[in-house]
């Protein structure tokens, strides 16, 4: 296994090297492609970390480097990534990000989990529109470029294609934890006029992406017969039309009710 992973960060490190070579300088994190950056935050822990075991130049040092803990890949990182996949949102400039509530429970965890994780307090405000709300902003470019190169949506989620972040699908531990956020998010139990509530969760898309969509959702579902929690196919029901144009569809699927007892052991319901 050492040396497997010694070979793993050897092949960064000279890839590195070949596209410093081609540039004739010391790359930046725009020069990579996204899979590189992302196999040298999960093998040395940052990418400036890999230019310096590659013996290349880094860039703009600055006193607001995220502390060491932050690159780990952990269950903390699995719930952020959860909360910014759903409720959440991450701009599309990577400057800042936002969880918008009507409970203080899921903000607070936000809040403590932020703060241990990056070491960053952000703000609360009070959302606009129907209904009240919360939101908790923070305004970190170093987090908001972390974050989506952990496999955080940015931007409009509904016109975005995404999955599941291979990193939390390849850890069971990681996957109950962005399960349980996301259905906290996205679930509901349906009761009305059922001898037996159903478990189910539904995600909108934009028409032009429903092929994404349904893979997303198959993520989830594979993720949930780890636990041996079985799941409808997913059902794809009449959308709207948006402000911008463009037409959406709602994606769904339940878990089996005979699983339902299942589901809230081995996740756990929050609701």
């Amino acid at each position: 296994m050492e040396d497997s992973q010694k070979m793993k960060r050897n092949e960064i490190l000279s890839e590195l090297k070949r596209i410093a070579q081609r540039l004739n300088k010391s790359p930046t994190r725009r020069e990579i492609p996204s899979k590189l950056n992302y196999n040298c935050i999960k093998s040395f822990g940052s990418f400036n970390s890999a230019k310096i075991k590659a013996g290349l130049n880094i860039y703009s040092v600055r006193c607001n480097k995220l502390p060491e803990k932050s690159y780990n890949l952990d269950r903390d990182l699995a719930k952020l990534v959860s909360y910014l996949t759903f409720d959440g949102h991450l701009y599309k400039t990577l400057k800042g990000f936002i969880l918008v509530s009507k409970n203080k429970e899921p903000l607070k965890e936000f809040e403590i989990l932020i703060k241990n994780k990056f070491g960053e307090v952000g703000v609360y405000k009070k959302g606009i529109g129907y209904g009240e709300s919360t939101n908790y902003r923070i305004y970190n470019l170093k987090i908001g470029e972390f974050l989506n190169d952990c496999g955080t949506p940015k931007g409009n989620k509904v016109l975005t294609e995404f999955r599941v972040p291979e990193w939390i699908k390849n850890n069971k531990e990681f996957m109950k934890e962005y399960l349980k956020v996301a259905f906290y998010c996205e679930g509901c139990m349906e009761k009305k006029n059922r001898p037996n509530p159903r478990i189910g969760f539904n995600l909108n898309k934009s028409e032009k992406l429903i092929r994404n969509g349904l893979l997303f959702m198959n993520d989830l579902k594979d993720m949930l017969k780890c636990f041996g929690i079985k799941t409808t196919e997913v059902g794809i029901t009449k959308g709207n039309i948006r402000k911008d144009g463009n037409i959406t569809k709602m994606l769904r699927f339940r878990v089996l009710t005979e699983d339902n007892n299942k589901f809230i052991k081995e996740i756990g319901w929050t609701k």
